[in-house]
Formats: structure tokens, C-alpha cells, sequence
């Protein structure tokens, strides 16, 4: 082989590794961004497409003066189920014994909330995510 075959194979290694290191940065970054949450929610536990144990609490975190409605598996579950801890905004469910549903099953489950002021303009909108528990 001459000097030119050695050149050829030699730019044609550069490439493919630059090729490599840019799809493998793209690849990972776009499988690790989360979905915006809407201004008016401070953060949520388990976040969109997280895999959490069955055991987990359901949070969601409002601003204070806000309501919510709580949907899980297209099913409404009761205000009265619903611990609101009034001085922060927080909002936290968990299954159980004489709940709506005793525990979560495993898989995919579709978190849907519907959200308003209970003073002041209104303030209404929603926000719908999907987690999993395994």
C-alpha cells in the first residue's frame, strides 16, 4: 500500500468517530429532556415517564390557592382521598385500603389534572403525563 491508501483510511477513521461521538451526544440528549411542565406547576413526583416502585406517593405541587381535580387511569378520584397541605400547595395521593385503588398496578399508568384558582381570576387549565411502576 502507498502513502495515499494510508491517508484515505486514516481520514475515513476521523470521520466515522466524529460521526459516532455527535450520534451518540444527539441520541442521549434528546432521550433524557423532559417534557415542559405548564408555569402554574411547581414540580410533580413520579415526573412524566419515570419508573417508580408500586409504593410511590403521588405529588403535585401549586401554587397556594389553587384546585385540583385528579384523574388516574381515566378514573376521578375523590377530593376526599386527596391530601392538600394548605401553607405550601402540595397535593399527594397514595393507594390503599378503602381508597380508589388499593394499590398501583404494575405497568403504564395516565396521570390527567385539571386545575383552577379557589380565589381571585380564574385560572383554569390541565396537564396529563404517564409514568410506570414496576
Amino acid at each position: 500500500m502507498n502513502k495515499n491508501t494510508y491517508r484515505f483510511i486514516l481520514v475515513l477513521l476521523a470521520i466515522l468517530l466524529f460521526l459516532t461521538v455527535s450520534l451518540g451526544i444527539n441520541f442521549s440528549s434528546s432521550r433524557n429532556t423532559l417534557p415542559e411542565l405548564p408555569d402554574v406547576i411547581e414540580s410533580l413526583s413520579p415526573m412524566p415517564r419515570a419508573q417508580v416502585p408500586q409504593q410511590t406517593i403521588l405529588e403535585i405541587d401549586l401554587p397556594i390557592g389553587y384546585e385540583i381535580e385528579l384523574f388516574i387511569d381515566d378514573y376521578r378520584i375523590s377530593s376526599n382521598e386527596i391530601e392538600h397541605i394548605e401553607g405550601t400547595g402540595v397535593y399527594r395521593w397514595k393507594p390503599g385500603p378503602g381508597k380508589s385503588f388499593e394499590s398501583w398496578t404494575p405497568g403504564e399508568h395516565i396521570i390527567k389534572i385539571y386545575w383552577d384558582t379557589s380565589v381571585g381570576l380564574p385560572d383554569i387549565g390541565e396537564f396529563v403525563w404517564v409514568f410506570s411502576t414496576y
